[in-house]
């Protein structure tokens, strides 16, 4: 056995570290992911199972202990842990999570360490997307090996906006509908969000926009997919791709990659 092969023996979950201020799309973005609308299954750091009733308001409202496991029986090959207090930037709570942070990047077992952390910003206010919780921890916390994907979530809060700007510029009620989420995106795109995330200390390795992630259609495929490009070892990123049973087409196109990557004239 190699080592590659010894690797993927222990790495059999994909463990993610996820951030954001209550109301940030957290749950429905985790539920997304693992393919299902289930109520999550939690469990301390003794591995005592937390109640349900605990469990499905608690997400939103920033209230986990970040060594709970939050888990879906729909996909038990991720294993996600969820920050709290980020809403008023409290630096205690930073310190919290930078130290859970190093404390996971390095962990002597392999099962423990996290692999990613995404970040959730929502923009259903864009005067305040990015407050003093993001500055303190793109600005103050290290985050050692562990990639970083920064999640604006729910861009679809700019709706409104766009559409009141298509209005004003003659277009109908029908057209200004369809054309929102198009405008929607230029103004996120001409605001200033990740222009500033890229200047701090610790910018993320990437971002990613999502938008109506509670309709029933919805996919996570970009998110994984820039997960997978800020790994930086190929058995994380195997592991990463193979938890997305339910998107064959991502599954068949990272196959499909490594294939062209290991005949190309600059591996021979």
């Amino acid at each position: 056995m190699d080592r590659d092969d010894a690797l993927e023996k222990k790495f059999t979950r994909f463990r993610v570290l996820i951030i954001g201020r209550a109301n940030a799309g957290k749950t429905t973005i985790l539920q997304r992911v693992c393919g299902t609308t289930e109520v999550p299954k939690v469990r301390n750091k003794y591995g005592k199972k937390v109640t349900e009733v605990y469990v499905q308001g608690s997400l939103e409202r920033g209230e986990h202990d970040i060594e709970n496991e939050i888990m879906f029986r729909s996909n038990p090959r991720y294993v996600f842990h969820d920050s709290r207090g980020f809403e008023a930037g409290r630096i205690d709570e930073l310190k919290k999570v930078e130290s859970f942070i190093t404390e996971r990047a390095k962990a002597r077992r392999l099962g423990d360490r996290i692999h990613a952390i995404w970040y959730c910003i929502p923009m259903t206010d864009r005067a305040r997307a990015i407050t003093t919780a993001e500055d303190n921890f793109f600005s103050r916390c290290g985050t050692s090996n562990v990639p970083v994907i920064a999640i604006f979530s729910k861009l679809d809060g700019l709706d409104p906006v766009a559409y009141g700007q298509l209005r004003k510029e003659g277009e109908n009620k029908v057209d200004a509908k369809s054309m929102a989420p198009e405008r929607s995106k230029k103004i996120f795109d001409d605001g200033d969000y990740v222009r500033r995330l890229l200047a701090m200390k610790y910018p993320p390795q990437d971002y990613v926009c999502m938008r109506e992630m509670d309709k029933e259609n919805a996919n996570c495929s970009g998110l994984i997919e820039c997960t997978a490009a800020a790994l930086k070892h190929e058995t994380l990123e195997k592991l990463l791709v193979s938890t997305q049973q339910t998107n064959m087409e991502l599954c068949i196109r990272y196959a499909i990659n490594r294939q062209v990557t290991c005949y190309s004239p600059c591996c021979v």
